[in-house]
């Protein structure tokens, strides 16, 4: 799945995988579903350091079927997962299975 990742923020930890979403208000460490997903290499977002929580919401989503907007900013607009994660990682956020680090240059 292109766009699965998992994202642990301070209000719990989320399983994104594509269409549907798992979630619990737990953090990674007590979700071994997305514990599991993250030891087998999906990308792993953590959220917890980011402090500028305006900006945060403000990012934009990520693509569920891997169609993006032309103009990624605004309510419910949509970008790759790659891009998603230069804009988080911008925030502070840290990331762990990186899948920009497998593309060609």
């Amino acid at each position: 799945m292109p766009n699965a990742h998992v994202i642990c923020g301070e209000g719990g930890t989320f399983l994104h995988l594509g269409w549907t979403t798992v979630s619990t208000f737990a953090p990674i460490e007590r979700f071994p579903l997305a514990a599991l997903a993250v030891a087998r290499g999906t990308p792993f977002i953590d959220i917890r350091p980011v402090t500028d929580v305006t900006a945060f919401a403000n990012l934009p989503r990520v693509a569920q079927d891997g169609s993006v907007d032309p103009e990624p900013w605004g309510p419910g607009k949509s970008v790759s997962l790659t891009t998603y994660i230069d804009m988080v990682e911008g925030l502070g956020a840290r990331i762990l299975n990186d899948p920009r680090s497998h593309q060609s240059a």
